[in-house]
């Protein structure tokens, strides 16, 4: 029996990579088509087209989606492996604090070369870096931060399927619950609890990524056996996701609405995989973007933020905007490619180890 267990455990192991990495790619490629379009609506007089609307505001989807995985490894972690405080205090140092600290001071000389923003004294510095506020998409980076302050509680309590069906659902209460939330709070207490990156307003997207954890071979049992119906869903709430910012106007990634567009989304995108990943053509850059998809999250502002500076004004016509996403994480994989030939890489964007069997031979659907 145990040497079933071991057996069925090592399969979960590597099929559950295959998927994430594509889920990843995913929510990596969402958030790129956010700050691309972004940008170009900058460089334009602030003027959207059609379609840098929708690549910015389908992108949405990125930010939330990154949390779920964060919550699936972190949580699939335990479920396998156990938890020892020590390793996970020196493994979240330097895959996130450390990345965090050196990126935000790279991104604040950046501004402060181009834009002649002159630095703060250090307790200001401090601060911007302690809000992600360094630069616009660190703020993340400062949420997973935040929960890794509870996960060791979380994980004590949450270790069986029963209660992680409980922590979902509690935190979906707490995520709902505090949509638009807004404290009687002055000063800067005040501006963190009801900004961006206050963690509890994201702790559903956490939950729902152990909830993936626990019941991963449920869920893609049944969803990979579906690819075309996890299609036509994926295709559902992308068209419910067009029609609601056609009609609210601009939505955030922290939209009540995406509540119940984040799991439908996720489960949808990790059940097209067998069908997506029979063709080379997408599965091998997918793949590489998802494996390097922290790296690219940090750098591609950089690239954009030099694109916006040097390239000429009829560089960011809308019809170039596909070549400019292209461009940006062409660039951005290269870079963290050449970086990891360095020492320390690991320490300004960790890169997971690639598996020695990237790809399954066949795929049964």
């Amino acid at each position: 029996m145990q040497n079933g267990e071991v057996k069925d455990s090592s399969a979960a192991k590597k099929k559950y990579i295959y998927e994430i990495h594509f889920l990843r790619a995913f929510a990596c490629l969402a958030v790129v088509g956010v700050h691309v379009s972004a940008t170009n609506y900058g460089m334009n007089e602030e003027k959207w087209t059609w379609f840098t609307y929708f690549l910015n505001q389908y992108g949405r989807f990125g930010t939330p989606i990154f949390a779920v995985i964060s919550g699936f490894l972190l949580f699939h972690q335990v479920k396998r492996r156990g938890f020892r405080l020590r390793d996970f205090l020196k493994s979240r140092l330097s895959k996130i604090v450390g990345p965090l600290l050196i990126w935000s001071i790279a991104y604040r000389y950046l501004l402060y070369y181009y834009d002649y923003q002159a630095l703060g004294d250090y307790q200001l510095e401090a601060a911007k870096i302690l809000m992600g506020e360094s630069f616009y998409h660190l703020y993340f980076m400062v949420i997973v931060i935040q929960f890794y302050f509870v996960f060791p509680f979380l994980q004590k309590v949450f270790r069986t399927q029963t209660m992680m069906l409980a922590f979902t659902f509690v935190s979906l209460v707490i995520s709902y619950n505090l949509y638009g939330f807004h404290p009687d709070v002055q000063g800067a207490a005040g501006e963190f609890l009801a900004g961006k990156s206050f963690m509890p307003i994201w702790l559903f997207y956490f939950a729902f990524g152990g909830f993936l954890a626990y019941f991963w071979d449920e869920i893609v049992s049944f969803a990979t056996k579906r690819p075309w119906k996890m299609l036509a869903l994926a295709i559902a709430v992308s068209a419910g996701a067009v029609v609601e910012y056609q009609v609210k106007g601009y939505v955030s990634n922290r939209r009540l609405s995406n509540l119940a567009n984040i799991p439908l989304l996720s489960i949808a995108v990790i059940g097209m995989y067998p069908v997506l990943a029979k063709w080379g053509i997408l599965r091998k850059p997918l793949t590489l973007i998802g494996q390097y998809s922290m790296g690219i999250y940090l750098i591609h502002p950089m690239i954009l933020y030099l694109f916006a500076r040097h390239l000429p004004q009829g560089s960011w016509n809308m019809k170039y905007v596909p070549l400019m996403f292209i461009a940006v994480i062409s660039i951005a994989v290269i870079f963290i490619r050449i970086l990891q030939l360095l020492p320390f890489s690991q320490f300004v964007i960790p890169v997971p180890k690639p598996l020695q069997q990237t790809y399954p031979k066949k795929l049964i659907i």
